[in-house]
């Protein structure tokens, strides 16, 4: 016989239960996106999907939870369309462009959750009190150190320093997107062009 746990376990994994908690991570996102982090309750997520509190504790074990998966999400299905819009790339730099183009391409449709992503990694916290999304960065600079490195070695990237470059494309990119999450006006596709465009002159051997 199983436990009411096993049955809720079972339940929650069904396609009814998987529909469920995605449009509870879409209303999460959503909230976020509009009130912040710190506003962004279980009772205002709950109000926001329809649906009452204790639906959002049977999927979901805590607010963390949820929000954690806002992030993570996003995070999958980026990595994804990254490396869908890249298996063709062979040199450094044809990876390099491919994959910030693929990255700004993604969110190009997804402003909101975008800012929801945004939220949470700035506010979200480990049991130890570290940012908890801290190694996703460091991972993205590593992957970028090591392209900029391999283009150096077959002599289509000038000399500079990789680390410090890698980490000055990231803020580049993370700033265009930020700008064009907070400002309608802001035409993510000229801005992707003027970046790459920016980040391929700037590392570019002469």
């Amino acid at each position: 016989m199983r436990t009411n746990s096993a049955e809720e376990a079972v339940e929650r994994g069904t396609v009814g239960g998987r529909a469920r908690r995605d449009q509870i991570e879409r209303s999460a996102a959503e909230v976020l996106a509009d009130v912040g982090y710190a506003a962004a309750t279980v009772a205002r997520i709950a109000e926001h999907a329809g649906v009452s509190k204790g639906v959002i504790t049977y999927h979901f074990a805590s607010k963390d939870e949820i929000l954690r998966r806002v992030a993570l999400r996003l995070f999958e299905e980026c990595e994804a369309h990254i490396a869908a819009h890249t298996s063709e790339a062979s040199t450094p730099a044809e990876r390099l462009r491919a994959g910030i183009h693929a990255e700004l391409d993604f969110f190009a449709g997804r402003r909101v959750e975008f800012r929801a992503m945004a939220e949470v990694m700035a506010n979200h916290r480990d049991a130890d009190f570290a940012r908890a999304f801290d190694t996703v960065s460091t991972a993205e600079t590593d992957a970028l150190t090591r392209l900029l490195n391999e283009g150096q070695a077959t002599g289509e990237f000038r000399a500079f320093d990789a680390r410090e470059v890698a980490h000055l494309i990231s803020a580049a990119k993370n700033g265009v997107l930020d700008r064009w999450a907070e400002d309608d006006s802001v035409d993510l596709t000229i801005a992707s062009a003027t970046m790459l465009d920016f980040v391929e002159r700037a590392v570019s051997a002469p």
